[in-house]
């Protein structure tokens, strides 16, 4: 798991001492892959032992373990790879995260939930939501896609934590969505965010995150690049397919208890 991924997941846990932290390592990751110990905590002006701690908030055993996953993602960052391999690698990146997840309290909510939204600004986002919404209304899940900033807000108004929010956005960091999803957090309402897997805000706020990978193509034709959809794609349907056999397995136990005929 990288460590923005970390981060993102035991944010809550992070202090303001945390938080330092890792944006110096964020902002200078080559150079800490090499510092120890002693030595990052010099630059952070902290201890030792408040480092060390940092890393077990993430799950790690320790500061060791942690300069390896850095060191990986620096090997990962720093490979020149022609579009073509740099797509192929991202899907397969995708498809294996969210394979390896697990979803059973998503999908415990999905079940449970009086209402599932799933809410984007862009093109897309709207393309990504339709996507959504058809691949689990064939499993008998109604999913309401909401457009636009009034119905989003109209929406605040009737909804509570018998609900389910999924939030989609890029960069993890639109104002509105980042406005909207703290509304909903003081509601109660549980929020699934969809985001490039990268230290952000959307991330933070959310009680639970998938990923996708940020794929922006740079076009040989013209000075700009496009956004693949792909790994969105690609995390919807092994999502739902994931979901499909949590739904079959969940009838299995049942009927081994006697709970249905």
């Amino acid at each position: 798991m990288k460590l923005e991924q970390l981060v993102n997941k035991y944010y809550r846990y992070l202090n303001e001492n945390d938080l330092y932290i890792w944006d110096y390592i964020s902002n200078h990751r080559k150079e800490c892959e090499k510092l120890a110990i002693d030595q990052l905590a010099y630059k952070c002006s902290v201890s030792r032992t408040t480092v060390l701690r940092f890393a077990q908030k993430l799950s790690l055993k320790g500061y060791g373990e942690l300069k390896v996953l850095l060191k990986l993602d620096n090997q990962k960052a720093k490979e020149d790879l022609d579009d073509v391999e740099m797509i192929r690698r991202s899907y397969q990146t995708v498809a294996e995260n969210i394979k390896n997840m697990d979803c059973a309290e998503i999908f415990e909510k999905m079940d449970s939930a009086r209402n599932i939204y799933i809410y984007g600004v862009g093109m897309i986002q709207s393309s990504i939501k339709r996507e959504f919404k058809r691949l689990f209304m064939t499993a008998g899940v109604i999913i309401y896609n909401l457009s636009g900033y009034a119905e989003a807000e109209n929406v605040l108004d009737i909804v509570d934590d018998r609900d389910l929010f999924f939030m989609i956005s890029v960069s993890g960091e639109n104002e509105f969505i980042i406005d909207l999803t703290k509304q909903l957090k003081i509601k109660n309402v549980p929020i699934v965010s969809i985001t490039c897997l990268r230290d952000n805000s959307l991330s933070h706020l959310s009680d639970y995150n998938l990923y996708t990978s940020d794929t922006k193509i740079q076009c040989i034709f013209r000075n700009e690049g496009y956004d693949s959809l792909t790994t969105y794609f690609i995390l919807m349907e092994i999502l739902f397919l994931k979901y499909e056999h949590f739904k079959h397995k969940r009838k299995a136990e049942e009927r081994e208890t006697g709970k249905v005929d």
